[in-house]
């Protein structure tokens, strides 16, 4: 974006690129910015500036924010009957070590995020306050991280969903090859077409509209019972495998 100025002139929102004034706009902007590396004071404001000129974006930048930081997607879903794990998390960037104690009523072992972090990384199951405290003086204190309640039956597998324009259109399911909580392709793990139920459709489409997302990918973890708690919310859903010779096998609906 290095080549594009945001101008207000005369009172008027404008934009010029490489010197010359732009004077048509597209109706439609799809957004390909990656979500955890989006910055409010850049990305963001270029996207507001297009949204204010009257451009479609899909998504819009507050639904981008929305997913940005993994506690703000749960502050946004909370209150509206949505399934989520039991989380805590700080407003400081020094407080990590503050919240051994606090947390330690979501029980052990507890899951710990990055609340930027992306791709399965800076993500930890701590397995006692010893642990945690090991943690907080090896891990990076560049962004607040969150302790969230351990779903067993989940480990290592998850269910994406990627749901447009309110509407289910495909499922993978998530594995881990190697012991690990996380399933993230990019970490190793495989994914598979499978069947998602009714519920879990619901389930996905309710979030994706709490957010205000026209495209996301819903990622759920799965319960004993056959229901589902709500892991993560992606704004940038990936349309390939990281492994260019490698398509991603989503169920289409």
């Amino acid at each position: 974006m290095d080549e594009v100025v945001l101008t207000i002139e005369d009172g008027n929102l404008g934009l010029r690129v490489n010197g010359e004034l732009v004077t048509a706009y597209p109706q439609v902007v799809v957004v390909r910015v990656p979500t955890p590396w989006v910055q409010s004071d850049s990305d963001i404001t270029v996207l507001r500036h297009l949204e204010k000129m009257g451009c479609r974006l899909m998504n819009r930048p507050q639904a981008i924010l929305n997913c940005v930081n993994k506690f703000w997607t749960f502050q946004e879903l909370a209150g509206h009957g949505v399934p989520l794990p039991d989380t805590f998390s700080y407003g400081g960037h020094e407080n990590f070590a503050k919240m051994i104690d606090e947390a330690e009523v979501l029980e052990f072992p507890m899951v710990v995020k990055n609340t930027r972090g992306h791709r399965g990384k800076a993500v930890f199951l701590a397995r006692d306050k010893h642990h945690l405290a090991d943690l907080s003086h090896l891990i990076r204190h560049d962004a607040p991280y969150l302790f969230q309640k351990y779903v067993k039956e989940s480990h290592g597998k998850d269910v994406r969903v990627i749901v447009v324009g309110g509407r289910v259109v495909g499922t993978m399911l998530r594995c881990s090859t190697d012991g690990r909580m996380q399933s993230n392709c990019s970490l190793g793990g495989v994914g598979m077409m499978c069947s998602l139920s009714e519920q879990g459709k619901q389930l996905a489409v309710q979030v994706s509209n709490i957010l205000g997302m026209d495209v996301c990918g819903i990622d759920l973890l799965m319960k004993d019972d056959g229901s589902f708690y709500v892991c993560e919310a992606n704004a940038n859903e990936p349309k390939k495998s990281n492994n260019p010779e490698k398509k991603l096998p989503f169920s289409p609906f």
